[in-house]
C-alpha cells in the first residue's frame, strides 16, 4: 500500500537553469578542462618546442646557404651594378635641366641714365632658379650687377632701369655669376601648371598707350590700364615690367608695381615717364612675380576689400 501511494518524482537535468547563468553544458566543459589541464599544458609546450626547433633549423639553413652561395651572388650583383651605368646615366640625362635661353642685350639711354632689357627663357618645366648676374662691357668691366629669378617654363623680361654709369657702354654682355637649378618638390607642388595658373591669374584690360611728342620740350610716355587680381591671394607688392615696341623691336622699358594688391581687387593704373627720343607704337605689360617666394604674400585676415 505504501508503494502504491508514494508519489513518483523525476528531475530532468537538461531543464536545469541557474540564476547566475551557469548551464549543465558549461559545467561539463569546466569539469573536462579541469580534468585535462595537465595534458593541455603539455600539448602546448610540445607544440612550442617543435615550432622553435623548426624556426631554428630554417634560420640555420638560410645562414649557411648565404655563407656558401648568397654572399658571392651579392658581390656579383654589386659589381655588375657598378660596371653598368646605362640606366643611371640615361636617368641623369633625362632629368638634367637645359641651359637658359638668353636673348640680345638692349641698351636705352634716357636723360643721362641707362635702361637694359634682356629676354630670358627657361625651357625646363620642373626647374626654378634664383641667380646673380652682371652686365659687362667689351673690356670685361662690370657695369652693374644684380639678382633675379626665373620660374619653370617661363619667358621673362629682365629689366634694369634708370642706372647712372660713369661711361657710355658700348657692347654689353649678360653674364650669370652665380647660378643653380632647383627642382620642384613633387610632394609640395605635384602640378606646376595648375599651381602657377592659380597664383598668376591677373587680367590686364583697357590698355591705352600714348606715344610722346618728341618735338616737345618735355615729352612723356603715358600709359593706363585696368589691373585685376583674380587669384585667392593677397600680395604685398605686385611688380610688372613695361616694354615699348616699335614694330618687333624693343625701344624702351619701365618698371612699376601695385602695392598691397588684394584678392579680387581691381585697380586703375596710370603711369607717365620721360621720353628719351625713342619711337614706340605700342606698350606691353608683363607681370614679374616670384610666386615661390613666401614673402610676396600678405597674410589673409578676412578683411573686407576697401
Amino acid at each position: 500500500m505504501e508503494k502504491k501511494n508514494r508519489v513518483k518524482t523525476g528531475v530532468d537535468l537538461k531543464k536545469y537553469e541557474d540564476s547566475g547563468g551557469v548551464t549543465i553544458r558549461k559545467m561539463h566543459f569546466g569539469l573536462w578542462l579541469s580534468s585535462n589541464r595537465r595534458r593541455i599544458f603539455k600539448g602546448i609546450i610540445i607544440f612550442l618546442i617543435i615550432a622553435s626547433a623548426g624556426m631554428l633549423i630554417y634560420s640555420s639553413y638560410s645562414y649557411v646557404f648565404y655563407l656558401l652561395y648568397g654572399r658571392d651572388a651579392d658581390k656579383e650583383l654589386s659589381n655588375s651594378l657598378a660596371e653598368s651605368q646605362l640606366d643611371t646615366q640615361a636617368y641623369r640625362e633625362a632629368n638634367t635641366p637645359i641651359d637658359l635661353e638668353i636673348g640680345t642685350v638692349n641698351v636705352f639711354s634716357v636723360q643721362g641714365r641707362y635702361d637694359f632689357f634682356i629676354p630670358i627663357k627657361n625651357p625646363n618645366p620642373k626647374h626654378v632658379s634664383n641667380f646673380s648676374y652682371c652686365l659687362r662691357d667689351g673690356a670685361g668691366v662690370d657695369l652693374l650687377c644684380g639678382n633675379s629669378f626665373i620660374l619653370p617654363g617661363a619667358d621673362k623680361y629682365l629689366v634694369v632701369a634708370g642706372k647712372e654709369l660713369e661711361r657710355v657702354p658700348g657692347t654689353v654682355k649678360f653674364v650669370i655669376t652665380n647660378f643653380a637649378w632647383q627642382r620642384l618638390n613633387a610632394h609640395d607642388i605635384p602640378d606646376w601648371p595648375t599651381y602657377a595658373a592659380t597664383r598668376l591669374n591677373f587680367s590686364i584690360s583697357n590698355l591705352k598707350y600714348s606715344a610722346p611728342d618728341n618735338s616737345a620740350k618735355n615729352p612723356f610716355h603715358n600709359l593706363s590700364f585696368t589691373l585685376k587680381n583674380n587669384t585667392p591671394y593677397h600680395f604685398s607688392r605686385l611688380p610688372f615690367t613695361i616694354v615699348l615696341w616699335n614694330g618687333s623691336s624693343p625701344t624702351g622699358v619701365n618698371l612699376s608695381a601695385a602695392d598691397n594688391f588684394l584678392s579680387s581687387e581691381t585697380r586703375e593704373i596710370h603711369l607717365s615717364w620721360p621720353s628719351g627720343g625713342e619711337r614706340a607704337g605700342r606698350a606691353e605689360v608683363k607681370i614679374d612675380l616670384n610666386i615661390l617666394d613666401d614673402s610676396v604674400y600678405l597674410p589673409y585676415r578676412g578683411d573686407s576689400q576697401p
